[in-house]
């Protein structure tokens, strides 16, 4: 992992703060309250969350929220973080507004969702707990100095259950102690399934009873089918005798249906008959009336014929039109010349028309108009007169119809008198002849009621045997329905047998597991812990007696640790008291044991040459051991380094410097130039 860029909100000391991290050793330097560990805390946050910390010592005082943001690059993944603090009241703050985005994708995700992304991009196998530190960062990425003096300085026990956590070797504690409860938990199902086996003699038992009713009822179904055959024959017979009958019944059915037709012509022929005569009577009455009719008209023939008068008028009428015609010109112009007369002159030409001429001319056309009135009057009486004529001639030619009428009614009648008598002499001689029909069918009727009779007898004691076979058959289902219970049961009970000699297998198969984990894989985790742990101390006493050796120039003092990972100090092969030591000898020693847990434990976790976060290392440390902190981190070959002091000689040491200052209780970080 390597850190790319830091934004704080209202954390600790900070307002605002924004770090880009280069690759190399970095180092923020400030004095002692600076807010210079306020980064780590916040780096730390970001990655994990809260852990053990507690928000208000996180949260500035007096701000109702806060935030952290983190950028880093691991596995050539780049991945953001956030996470944001909210007071919801004086004493309760919590976390809101946390996601992650890897290669610009982003999820919102719950704090420990958050926790268990992050250990899982970084690769940290280790157990998610919202409420502790990552041990694996701790302990290989970032331990603040005051904890490893801490671990120095615990009782042997204490310091030994730290490193072993450290290293992760609980890990094989835990899989014994969980081996064992589960070969004592395999234990007690082993025995409960093995004192089942205690129940298949009684199962046994059970199925031989079953076998037995089985048998009984199997003996009954016997008896039963044997009935049934009887049963059955009867039946048969039964029914063939039912079914001649049914022949018979229904060659007599179809006699009694010819009688009921019959009966039905006998009375449709009768009514026909009655129909007939009815008409008859009404004809003979109709054809009186018509009679009579005929007597009453008399006929007068005209000179001329209706079409010839009517010719002759529509010749007069066209006269006439014309007559009327020329009378209303000649009126009209007489009219003229008076109004003339009158006025006295000619409107038109100016001259008199009192003049003889004129007035002679009007005489002329008064007489002319006279004689055209009289002419009209003429050819108008002799229009009246032919009207007249034109009226008896209608009347004759309308009695003429109605004479044909009555004539052609008359012949209808007649024709149909006819055709009723012989229908009805027809029709006589055919309700004689069914009469001896429906004799003979009456006969057929007596015959099939009592052959009905008979078939109904028949049928009731066929429906007796039926009932009895419904019975029969109802019992045998029955029987067979409790042949498969006890088939059924016969079928669970060896079902239950097998499945506790299955469970009994399976008891003494786990016992042989639970014999193999108490005798071979609990041993065999305690040998392959021993051997790591071995492994462990022995490059952990190489590094750090390296380490040791490196900041304290002094051929006379060396270091290493014993079994239980407890640094002793060797001067001119004596044991030193580590109490004796000066200040910057402890602080080296410390370091020294830093350092080489460090290394291992980022061994251990595969994530080697990466980050290192170095919190006040060089505490109590001289001028000389301080210019040799550089060259020691360079020999560790890591991409990025962060060195947290107050020791302004770390300078030379660092490739870049971040000053940390506080200003008016504010802290601010100034990049390097």
């Amino acid at each position: 992992m390597i850190l790319r860029r830091l934004k704080l909100r209202n954390i600790r000391s900070y307002e605002e703060g924004e770090i880009n991290f280069p690759n190399g050793i970095i180092l923020f330097e400030g004095d002692i309250g600076s807010g210079k560990s306020t980064i780590l805390l916040a780096t730390e946050f970001a990655l994990f969350g809260l852990g053990n910390e507690k928000a208000t010592s996180l949260l500035s005082l007096g701000k109702n929220e806060g935030e952290v943001e983190l950028e880093f690059e691991v596995k050539g993944n780049k991945v953001k973080v956030h996470r944001s603090l909210v007071r919801v009241s004086k004493k309760n703050i919590r976390q809101e507004n946390c996601w992650i985005e890897i290669n610009g994708k982003r999820y919102l995700l719950s704090p420990k969702e958050m926790k268990e992304k992050i250990l899982n991009i970084l690769g940290y196998n280790e157990p998610v707990d919202p409420k502790a530190k990552s041990i694996i960062f701790r302990y290989a990425v970032y331990t603040p100095q005051e904890e490893m003096k801490e671990i120095l300085n615990k009782p042997t026990e204490e310091r030994l259950q730290t490193i072993r956590k450290a290293l992760r070797l609980e890990e094989y504690k835990i899989a014994r102690d969980n081996a064992s409860l589960i070969a004592k938990e395999l234990r007690t199902y082993a025995n409960i399934y093995i004192k089942e086996e205690e129940n298949i003699p009684k199962l046994e038992e059970k199925i031989k009873e079953y076998e037995k009713n089985k048998k009984e009822l199997s003996e009954k179904i016997k008896e039963i089918e044997e009935i049934l055959i009887d049963v059955n024959i009867e039946i048969s017979g039964y029914e063939e005798e039912l079914k001649e009958l049914r022949e018979e019944l229904e060659k007599l059915m179809g006699e009694l249906k010819k009688e009921e037709e019959l009966r039905r012509s006998f009375e449709e022929y009768n009514k026909r008959i009655d129909f007939l005569k009815s008409q008859l009577s009404i004809n003979r009455i109709e054809k009186e009336r018509l009679e009579k009719q005929k007597d009453s008209i008399i006929l007068k023939k005209p000179e001329k014929t209706l079409d010839e008068i009517e010719k002759i008028l529509d010749e007069i009428k066209e006269e006439r039109d014309k007559i009327i015609e020329e009378y209303t010109k000649k009126q009209q112009l007489l009219q003229n010349y008076l109004i003339l007369i009158q006025k006295k002159v000619c409107p038109t030409c100016n001259q008199s028309v009192d003049n003889p001429i004129f007035l002679a001319k009007v005489e002329a056309l008064k007489k002319e108009v006279g004689e055209i009135e009289k002419k009209k009057t003429m050819i108008e009486n002799e229009i009246k007169k032919l009207n007249e004529i034109r009226k008896e001639a209608k009347i004759y030619e309308d009695n003429i119809r109605e004479l044909e009428k009555i004539n052609y009614k008359l012949s209808i009648i007649n024709e149909r008198n006819k055709n009723y008598e012989e229908e009805i002499k027809e029709l006589s001689k055919r309700i004689e002849e069914l009469k001896e029909k429906i004799e003979l069918s009456r006969k057929a009727a007596e015959e099939y009621n009592i052959k009905k009779k008979e078939y109904e007898k028949i049928d009731n004691e066929l429906k007796k045997l039926m009932e009895k076979r419904r019975n029969l058959e109802l019992e045998k289902t029955r029987i067979i329905s409790n042949i498969e219970k006890y088939d059924l049961e016969i079928s669970n009970t060896q079902q239950e047998i097998n499945k506790i000699k299955e469970k009994v297998n399976k008891g003494r198969k786990l016992m042989e597991y639970i014999t193999w984990i108490e005798e071979c894989f609990i041993p065999a985790l305690e040998k392959i812990e021993l051997v790591i742990f071995r492994n462990a101390n022995r490059e952990f006493n190489d590094e750090f007696s390296r380490f040791f050796s490196y900041m304290v120039e002094d051929p006379t003092k060396s270091v290493m640790i014993d079994e239980d990972f407890t640094p002793i100090v060797m001067q001119e092969s004596y044991e030193h008291e580590i109490s004796n030591l000066s200040g910057g000898e402890r602080t080296a020693l410390a370091l020294a044991f830093r350092l080489a847990l460090n290394k291992i434990v980022q061994k251990r976790a595969g994530i080697e040459g990466g980050l290192l976060i170095l919190d006040e290392p060089t505490d109590g440390f001289s001028k000389d051991q301080i210019g040799k902190i550089g060259d020691l981190i360079r020999e560790l070959k890591l991409d990025q380094v962060i060195i947290v002091s107050h020791e302004r000689e770390l300078e030379g040491s660092a490739d870049y410097i971040f000053r940390v200052r506080k200003e008016n209780g504010k802290s601010k970080i100034y990049a390097p130039i």
